[in-house]
């Protein structure tokens, strides 16, 4: 591969000397840039530059930012045509294999792709006037017939020569609160939220014995003065009013908290466990009131911003930590369990300028998960958040939001969704588990929103309007104690996919993920003006090992085998059909499929042993069986057979947890 450098000062003058230098490990190329340009670093605009010459592929997915905050699959086939803000590029081959281009956020300096008729270019540059010299970990670059394996050997190349700043997804701790249902307040209250509609929503859940074991306290319950008693027409109006809007106190808003936060998460705790609240990185949308309580008693903690003058926390560590620490400090005493913080890419808007990005993305997060440490055990969601300088700075978080914000009953957000989620867990995915956002139960979208939350391998977790869950929806995802029936890592396109636009594709998007040595496959028609589109999976595809596998289709329920080498070819009539297939491997001829009355029906086999096995509770058991059975023992009583071999379905629906299951032969 041949890589050009060019150095660019902020007139534009090209500076001579800059080269590259390159590490290669098995494979893996990280290049490095070296400059001594001067005052050159302040943006995009200017910097370093790297071209990739001789690059050549058929066909791209580039994964990049389309606002401040989100990222967004983009698809193409000419590099001039790469989007600006691209954080990782993966590239199809004319011999179908891949390669993969990751650009790094190191000590001082963010890297990003951009096409040009030259070729692909990586730009480094710091938003900070003040440095002299370059000396930064571009990116990472390698090709192989894996493009999963690749991307998470670039990562971790990448994390290992950047020292301490980060560590991969899975050396993180996923918080144990997360394994179990949740609710978000946003859609049922938006920015009305208060503590008599907290209150009846919470016992709506107990009412109807859904398991609800934690409830997010959304955007806005802080005081704000201007949304004391809010007035407007329209979503519109209400985002412009929020986005106008600063934080005065810590306090809970008096009006629709007249007894104050505390009394409100007491009161939520009657019906549900665990409560958690919701705050901004800048306290609230522009920041800190100045003229407010937090202003006056941490005026030490905050600095002006460059945009606008608004009040933010200060970027040096220490003093970060201090305002992060104060504002969690009394959401704990209130009884707050946990945190999701927001707008955490808005470093670009409020710190371009005062210093250089990696240090100032280092320094907050390490500050507000400091924090997050001290006072709630760790148990954080990071949201607005896909700026790679947050995704590559995070110390040890393990949940990260990775779309837009839902919306109710809306076609083509979800197909906008779901690209967003599986394109961008092929990035994140690297660094955190993907929060794949709140959904309504009860909307025309909500069995295939829940299908997407089964297979996410994040949290799972409603935002219902009050009176409105549906237990029936819901209840696939879960045990009955709450439990989230959870794969073990973030689901991605199929390797077919990942080069294609789903959107004007004659072939079905299928997501994958695995769970408890199972393969599972969610496929769906993401082009709205397509018919009876086709689609295939096999073990090979779902990167199982070879052997025999027997497959469990949710929606049609029909059952299959699959010999070595083969694969399950299906069709979809539009884009209201879509497809949930388990593939479990046959071993010493049985194929423990689970309860398929949850969507992940193999997570339900909590152990096993030669022909005997536990299930975490009752429920439609279905297994598949070459050897004839003589009898199935269910908790020691024998359970009456129709046929005693091939797919067996066993109705253990009598029994509660820890149901015994032997195969007599």
């Amino acid at each position: 591969m041949n890589y050009d450098i060019k150095a660019f000062s902020n007139n534009n003058e090209i500076v001579k000397d800059c080269r590259i230098e390159i590490k290669e490990n098995e494979g893996l190329f990280a290049v490095y840039a070296k400059s001594n340009a001067g005052d050159m670093f302040l943006d995009g605009g200017c910097g370093v530059k790297i071209t990739l010459k001789n690059l050549e592929f058929k066909q791209y997915m580039a994964n990049y930012r389309h606002s401040p905050f989100w990222c967004s699959p983009f698809f193409g086939t000419a590099p001039a045509d790469v989007p600006q803000n691209t954080q990782a590029l993966i590239y199809k081959k004319d011999n179908d294999t891949f390669g993969v281009i990751l650009p790094v956020v190191s000590e001082k300096y963010k890297c990003t792709l951009i096409g040009s008729e030259e070729g692909i270019q990586a730009a480094l540059y710091s938003w900070s006037d003040s440095l002299i010299n370059c000396d930064a970990l571009a990116f990472i670059h390698a090709e192989g017939s894996n493009p999963f394996e690749l991307m998470k050997n670039c990562a971790e190349y990448a994390i290992s020569l950047l020292g301490n700043f980060t560590m991969p997804r899975e050396k993180r701790s996923y918080p144990e609160m997360f394994e179990y249902l949740g609710w978000c307040s946003w859609d049922a209250l938006m920015i009305k939220v208060n503590e008599e509609g907290l209150v009846e929503k919470c016992k709506e859940f107990k009412d109807k014995n859904i398991p609800v074991k934690w409830a997010i306290i959304d955007d806005m319950w802080a005081d704000v003065k201007n949304l004391r008693n809010p007035v407007f027409n329209s979503r519109t109006e209400m985002f412009q009013i929020m986005h106008r809007s600063s934080l005065y106190s810590f306090k809970a808003d008096s009006l629709r908290f007249p007894d104050g936060l505390k009394h409100c998460i007491t009161e939520m705790k009657k019906y549900i466990p665990y409560v958690g609240m919701w705050h901004p990185t800048t306290g609230y949308w522009t920041g800190i009131d100045p003229q407010g309580e937090i202003a006056a008693e941490l005026s030490d903690c905050l600095t002006a911003s460059p945009c606008e003058d608004r009040l933010v926390a200060d970027y040096h560590a220490d003093k970060a930590y201090k305002y992060f620490s104060s504002f969690h400090k009394y959401l704990k005493e209130c009884g707050s369990d946990f945190l999701k913080i927001d707008n955490q890419s808005s470093i670009e808007l409020y710190y371009k300028g005062v210093a250089p990005v990696g240090e100032v993305a280092r320094n907050l997060h390490t500050a507000i998960e400091r924090s997050v440490k001290e006072h709630f055990d760790g148990i954080l969601i990071n949201c607005m958040g896909l700026a790679s300088e947050n995704m590559w700075n995070r110390p040890y978080s393990a949940i990260s939001r990775c779309s837009d914000d839902f919306q109710p009953d809306d076609k083509p957000w979800f197909t906008k969704h779901i690209m967003q989620c599986s394109y961008n867990s092929l990035v994140q995915g690297q660094f955190n588990w993907g929060d794949w956002d709140m959904w309504w139960s009860y909307d025309g979208q909500g069995i295939k929103n829940s299908v997407l939350r089964s297979i996410s391998g994040g949290p799972i977790y409603l935002s219902d309007e009050i009176g409105k869950s549906n237990r029936d929806v819901i209840m696939p995802l879960i045990f009955n104690d709450g439990r989230i029936l959870r794969c073990n890592a973030p689901a991605m396109p199929l390797a077919e996919c990942i080069t294609s636009d789903p959107r004007v594709s004659d072939k079905a998007f299928t997501v994958w993920n695995h769970c408890a040595g199972s393969g599972v496959a969610a496929s769906f028609c993401l082009n709205s003006e397509a018919e009876n589109i086709t689609g295939s999976i096999s073990p090979e595809k779902l990167y199982l090992t070879a052997g025999k596998y027997a497959v469990y289709e949710h929606f049609t329920k029909k059952t299959y085998l699959l010999e070595e080498g083969e694969e399950l070819n299906f069709t979809l009539a539009n884009e209201d059909d879509y497809r949930l297939a388990v593939m479990t491997p046959v071993k010493n001829g049985i194929a423990l499929i689970g309860l398929i009355n949850k969507f992940m029906s193999p997570i339900a086999v909590i152990n096993s042993a030669g022909n005997s096995f536990t299930l975490y509770e009752g429920g439609k058991l279905l297994i598949y069986c070459e050897n004839i059975i003589s009898k199935i023992l269910v908790n020691d009583n024998e359970f009456p057979l129709s046929v005693n071999t091939g797919f067996i379905t066993i109705d253990c629906g009598e029994y509660s947890e820890n149901v015994k299951v032997e195969i007599l032969f």
